[in-house]
């Protein structure tokens, strides 16, 4: 009788992994996002790259709370898509 699997081995995640790998995560689901990059250190998340408007801006950072970062640094700069 096996009572574990040895095909899952458990490792230490630290914190700040989890809410990097989950923002990445968060952010490629949606079109609006997927230019943001993502960094965490000692809890606090730092966005860079770029989004069309301020409601993606907002998103951007109340998914970051969401997944748990402390704080965020935003460093977001808002691009204006061109007019076809």
């Amino acid at each position: 009788m096996q009572l574990v699997d040895e095909r899952f081995v458990a490792r230490e995640v630290n914190h700040d992994e989890m809410v990097c790998e989950t923002l990445i995560e968060w952010y490629s689901r949606r079109p609006s996002l997927r230019e943001v990059q993502v960094s965490v250190f000692d809890g606090v998340a730092v966005l860079r790259g770029r989004v069309t408007t301020n409601r993606d801006r907002a998103l951007a950072v109340e998914l970051a709370l969401d997944a748990g970062a402390d704080e965020v640094q935003d460093e977001l700069m808002l691009t204006w898509p061109l007019a076809a």
